[in-house]
């Protein structure tokens, strides 16, 4: 994939205020997401992670009717298929920038807990 396809056409989804910094999520004409975050090296320097559609559905999928954490989704089988389970530090990561883009469109809920993020599936109206 070209770089430069993502940039094509970005749809703001919504903004997720985590511990400690916010993330701005997009999604593309593709259909997979960009999740933004501000970086330290200066007021106009951003982080960018693609996250694709397929492993957000996966994370929806997963999600129970009980709290989960990241941690929790790791431990389940599908996630190991469809994250890859051989890099866990990578995998954390993967999880939680696809529960930012489920809690920046509102499909589930984010809450703290001391220096833990739980997300719940968000009640539907």
């Amino acid at each position: 994939m070209d770089v430069s396809d993502l940039f094509r056409s970005l749809f703001p989804v919504g903004t997720v205020e985590a511990i400690r910094q916010e993330y701005q999520v997009f999604r593309t004409a593709m259909g997979d997401y960009v999740v933004f975050s501000p970086s330290s090296r200066g007021s106009s320097s951003f982080h960018m992670t693609r996250v694709s559609s397929d492993k957000v559905e996966a994370l929806w999928n997963a999600m129970g009717k009980e709290r989960a954490t990241t941690g929790s989704l790791m431990k389940e089988k599908k996630m190991e298929e469809t994250f890859g389970a051989e890099d866990k530090v990578a995998m954390r990561f993967d999880i939680l920038m696809g529960l930012y883009v489920l809690a920046a469109s509102g499909r589930v809920e984010m809450q703290k807990e001391g220096r833990n993020l739980v997300f719940t599936k968000a009640k539907q109206e």
